[in-house]
């Protein structure tokens, strides 16, 4: 039994870095509870649903799909590392200040936050909140904002009243074939001679 966890933690050791699916729970619920008691909020942790990427290669989807949030996460099969992590949050057309609709897309939107900073490895919520700020700061200075958390590739876009938050484990991506240093210079063939 000790030599199977020994090979399956070897086995994570060999495959891709990154947050665990379990870690991104536990840091969500974490954060909800700072939003929670910095933004007079009740908001409780939503659960996702789980599906088989159905590649045959042991991949899940964890996923909460809805018209105004959606969260996709893929994790990979050996220890459930998320490779990547899709957060989209929209804004419903009819919505106006005040009602309804817009005190979903509120509460939403707050959800939102918390699922930012749990890809964030930072020690403490206070510390993750940052980067709920520099994205809502890169977003009002050109709707385009980007930048490495950990092993992950943020990439936020905000167009047409949706936001969408995409982190891509770097170290998931395919590595390119290695290029030599030095380019061969063929040998040179010798002209013919005239007869």
């Amino acid at each position: 039994l000790l030599a199977l966890v020994l090979c399956a933690s070897n086995a994570c050791a060999d495959t891709v870095t990154g947050l665990t699916y379990d870690r991104f729970r536990e840091v969500y619920a974490q954060n909800l509870d700072f939003i929670n008691d910095n933004a007079n909020r009740h908001l409780l942790p939503l659960i996702p649903a789980k599906r088989d990427a159905g590649w045959g290669d042991g991949r899940e989807y964890q996923e909460i799909l809805g018209d105004v949030l959606s969260l996709v996460i893929r994790t990979e099969p050996i220890c459930e590392i998320i490779e990547s992590c899709q957060i989209t949050l929209t804004a419903p057309p009819d919505m106006a200040y005040g009602n309804a609709v817009h005190r979903d897309f509120t509460t939403s939107g707050y959800q939102s936050y918390a699922m930012l900073m749990a890809m964030d490895n930072r020690e403490t919520a206070y510390e993750r909140y940052q980067l709920v700020e520099d994205v809502e700061a890169g977003i009002a200075a050109g709707g385009v904002y980007q930048r490495q958390v950990g092993v992950y590739q943020l990439e936020v876009t905000s167009q047409n009243g949706t936001v969408t938050m995409l982190f891509t484990n770097t170290t998931a991506m395919p590595t390119p074939s290695p290029v030599p240093s030095e380019t061969p210079v063929p040998e040179a063939t010798p002209a013919p001679e005239d007869t």
